[in-house]
């Protein structure tokens, strides 16, 4: 097993349908003195059904009307729409405006994202700033990429420490990459004490959730009994459900097993 402290921030993924009683409407950073129901502005509320409906141009016009008047859900939106090109022309400069927008009003999504918009830039500091603002907002996505920043030291002096801390606050909210990444600190030892049974339990509870890399080191912890029995079939089915996803290292594993397989 490789100590791989790899791999860039995430940027939160924008839904296929929105809901006025989202989460994504709901995490607002604390303190707000509007943070009032996000669907109380009316041009946000048809904003959302001519977004739901395949109406994007329609959509983008009504954030837009919100968001001129300092609705952080509708300048969000908006930004992200501007990211994509629905429902008017694809603009990265419009996107980072409206994004930062939300995000001073305490938008916790677009502080994220704002922060990826950073990153992307190799500005790390002011990545770290913003990441390190919606993570405080609790959002898992911004917990997660504040701990991959303190593991490589982006941005913020280097602790595996931090990091361990950030990617237990993602990894109990069920997000399977912070699992598997604070699995990978207790297999190695690194910010917490090393146990490999800490390391088990956490890649399990990422495979569980999908994380083709926790399901190809689940795998080969069973193979060889470390932190859980040995245990063959265990180890087979999890490095098989590895190299569905297409994990390289699993695929090859596979092949080299192949004639003990039934």
């Amino acid at each position: 097993m490789e100590d791989k402290a790899k791999s860039g921030l995430q940027h939160i993924p924008t839904g296929t349908a929105l809901s006025l009683h989202s989460t994504r409407s709901s995490i607002i950073a604390r303190g707000r003195r509007d943070a009032a129901n996000a669907a109380s502005n009316p041009h946000y509320r048809k904003a959302v059904t001519d977004y739901n409906a395949d109406n994007f141009g329609e959509a983008a016009a009504g954030f837009r009307l919100a968001a001129e008047q300092g609705h952080a859900e509708s300048q969000y939106l908006l930004s992200t729409m501007y990211d994509e090109g629905k429902g008017l022309p694809k603009d990265d400069t419009q996107a980072a405006y409206w994004e930062r927008r939300a995000a001073e009003q305490g938008h916790a999504y677009a502080q994220a994202n704002l922060s990826f918009r950073y990153y992307a830039a190799n500005d790390f500091i002011e990545a770290f700033a913003w990441c390190q603002r919606a993570a405080y907002s609790q959002l898992a996505w911004a917990q997660y990429n504040l701990g991959l920043m303190y593991r490589k030291g982006e941005g913020v002096a280097q602790s595996n420490t931090e990091a361990a801390y950030w990617y237990r606050l993602a990894a109990a909210q069920n997000f399977p990459e912070a699992q598997q990444k604070l699995a990978e600190l207790y297999y190695f030892g690194q910010g917490v004490p090393r146990s490999d049974t800490q390391a088990a339990t956490w890649y399990r509870l990422a495979a569980e959730n999908g994380d083709a890399e926790a399901q190809f080191q689940l795998g080969h912890l069973y193979a060889i009994g470390q932190g859980v029995e040995h245990d063959y079939t265990q180890s087979r089915h999890w490095i098989r459900q590895a190299a569905q996803q297409g994990h390289e290292q699993a695929i090859r594993e596979l092949k080299r097993r192949e004639y003990r397989d039934p």
